[in-house]
């Protein structure tokens, strides 16, 4: 398990998507995760659910676009998208972090893009990122993306599993 800091050329693409996401017509579904951590989440492709995934948004060819640039860019080989979305998480100084959870039980590996500079580690095992806004980061394993909340203002990230 380690973390890797991929090379985030900030293209026209990625500017229009981001600049999307951060629009207020955004759409946005509350979630519960049942540990007393409330985020939004904008799904753009589902967890396999037996043979595939599912396209659950408009924008889902637009941001997997935008991975699989920033992927090609830092020469990063994958097989397949296996899920992607948009979540958006706000400070609270009661409730810090999630459990550490492994996304899918075969191999895959992790893709997360900060679109905000809102602060709060990811943790990989041992190791962390401290985020800045513009950040992609790959790794692999178990793992916590809201590792720590954000400090000030909503972080929003754009996460993705591969198969590989």
């Amino acid at each position: 398990m380690s973390i890797t800091i991929l090379k985030n050329y900030k293209t026209p693409r990625y500017k229009e998507f981001k600049e999307l996401v951060m629009t207020d017509t955004f759409p946005w579904i509350y979630q519960n995760s049942g540990t007393g951590i409330f985020n939004y989440c904008h799904g753009l492709l589902s967890r396999p659910d037996g043979k595939y995934s599912e396209v659950l948004s408009e924008y889902a060819e637009f941001g997997m676009s935008v991975v699989a640039e920033i992927l090609q860019h830092n020469n990063i080989q994958y097989q397949f998208f296996l899920r992607s979305a948009v979540n958006c998480i706000h400070p609270d100084n009661d409730v810090q972090s999630f459990e550490p959870h492994v996304d899918h039980d075969y191999p895959h590996i992790n893709v997360i893009i900060y679109l905000t500079n809102a602060g709060g580690k990811t943790y990989c095992g041992d190791e962390f990122h401290d985020p800045k806004e513009d950040d992609v980061i790959l790794f692999t394993g178990e793992h916590m993306h809201w590792g720590e909340r954000p400090k000030v203002g909503r972080r929003i990230i754009l996460v993705t599993t591969l198969y590989t």
